[in-house]
């Protein structure tokens, strides 16, 4: 049988390009895939090869990331480093700002879930797609009762922004959501797709697929320095796409140091950037390599090191390709990832809020941090134990026949449970046994 299949996210790069490689194994299935998207990513789907649908969506996503409410989200002190299982550590200040965060998720959803919907009852897909926070996914399979399935990023914790931290009461706004079309709110979908390796990801009691990482970070040819072997030691400074448009001069402040930190080492250093990020640099650096739009998963298998602030997209490419990684976290998600990754011995982590308090102090971290990464052969192994883990994942066209049986089940039958989490954790599908595993937890 062929299916439809209905991908859908919300309108920035970061969160379609982990979506692409499925759409790749689902049409070379031979199913019928359609991408519903805002007029800001038709062109990014197409480029990507897949066949986008414009949906109304007059979502303003940057000044919502900028709004008061969330304004310092991207400059955060360190949470406390177990807040995702224990909540009731959070102050109430950051209960807050956690709070307003889904409501910003909620509302996105709002501004493109008509267009969705008009599409989806038209269209008639068996299974519904989307990216861990578009909700419109979300109100989509409970409106037309069909299975839903959602993609994470990268991030190493399932998303509940759509719950209160502490009880884990759905928000009013998004059941509201669900309430303009008559149906039940379906908090949840019927599968997690999830690209970490096993170790890299927090232990949840949501039905998790395993996934191996397929990078896609945009369209783009391969320079010819880049085919030969490098003549140093080559390290990548990249500040990620959601942060090129959340602050164009690619944060002011830290992106100083860390040119500054890599200036004059001896290394081969490439910066990664966007137009404004290149802009920015000036000319502080005139020894390093300058690239744009160009796509992280054919620069970074040949870099030592890699220095980010942490997003899912550079991230999980650097683990697919084995490289160590600086991690300049600027907020608690990126946290938990910097401190999973520090712990298994393929990343240093360093937080942004400390690094600028004292700017001389903080540069001096930086480039102490990279040169253990560049001359402790210890980070090398760890970062080749965790590509080898995560290329050992099936691969996304090796879990088409399971959403292939997800979409002929019916998942939840349209509107899903609207209870509380469950207490405890489950394994996931396609993870290794403990008895051949470092255990998640034990690892939190």
């Amino acid at each position: 049988m062929i299916l439809r299949v209905l991908l859908t996210t919300w309108a920035w790069p970061s969160h379609l390009f982990p979506m692409v490689p499925l759409g790749w194994a689902l049409q070379a299935a031979g199913h019928e895939v359609r991408v519903a998207v805002g007029p800001g990513l038709t062109d990014a789907v197409s480029r990507a090869g897949l066949c986008p649908v414009t949906v109304r969506d007059d979502a303003d996503l940057v000044g919502m990331s900028t709004a008061p409410a969330l304004n310092s989200w991207h400059h955060q002190q360190r949470w406390t480093s177990d807040w995702y299982d224990r909540p009731e550590l959070l102050s109430p200040a950051q209960r807050e700002m956690y709070t307003a965060l889904g409501h910003k998720q909620t509302a996105m959803a709002a501004a493109m879930v008509d267009g969705v919907l008009d599409f989806a009852r038209e269209w008639r897909p068996d299974l519904v797609v989307h990216d861990a926070v578009t909700f419109a996914g979300l109100v989509a399979g409970a409106v037309l009762g069909v299975p839903t399935a959602a993609t994470l990023w990268g991030n190493i914790a399932i998303p509940r922004h759509q719950r209160d931290p502490l009880t884990g009461e759905l928000a009013a706004d998004f059941t509201a959501l669900f309430e303009r079309f008559g149906v039940a709110p379906k908090p949840e979908p019927d599968l997690w797709i999830d690209p970490c390796p096993p170790r890299m990801g927090l232990p949840s009691p949501e039905p998790r697929l395993t996934t191996r990482f397929v990078p896609y970070n945009g369209p783009g040819g391969c320079p010819d320095w880049l085919r030969v072997p490098a003549g140093r030691r080559r390290v990548c400074v990249t500040w990620g796409i959601t942060t090129g448009r959340i602050q164009a001069d690619g944060d002011t402040g830290i992106f100083d140091q860390v040119a500054e930190a890599v200036s004059g080492l001896d290394a081969e250093v490439v910066f990664a950037l966007s137009a404004a990020q290149r802009d920015r640099l000036g000319a502080a650096t005139a020894d390093v390599r300058v690239v744009e739009a160009l796509p992280l998963h054919l620069l970074l298998p040949s870099c030592a090191a890699v220095v980010h602030q942490g997003g899912g997209g550079t991230t999980m490419t650097a683990v697919w390709s084995g490289t160590p990684q600086l991690i300049v976290s600027p907020r608690p998600e990126q946290m938990m990832t910097g401190d999973r990754l520090e712990r298994l011995g393929a990343a240093r982590h360093l937080l942004r809020s400390e690094l600028t308090a004292d700017p001389a102090a903080g540069t001096k971290a930086l480039r102490g941090a990279l040169l253990d990464l560049l001359d402790d052969a210890a980070y090398a192994r760890g970062a080749a134990e965790l590509r080898d883990e995560q290329r050992a994942q099936p691969s996304p066209a090796d879990h088409v026949r399971r959403l292939e049986e997800l979409a002929a089940s019916g998942g939840s039958g349209g509107p899903g449970r609207a209870g509380s989490r469950p207490p405890s954790p489950a394994r996931r599908e396609n993870a290794p046994s403990p008895a051949t595993s470092t255990s998640a937890r034990g690892l939190g």
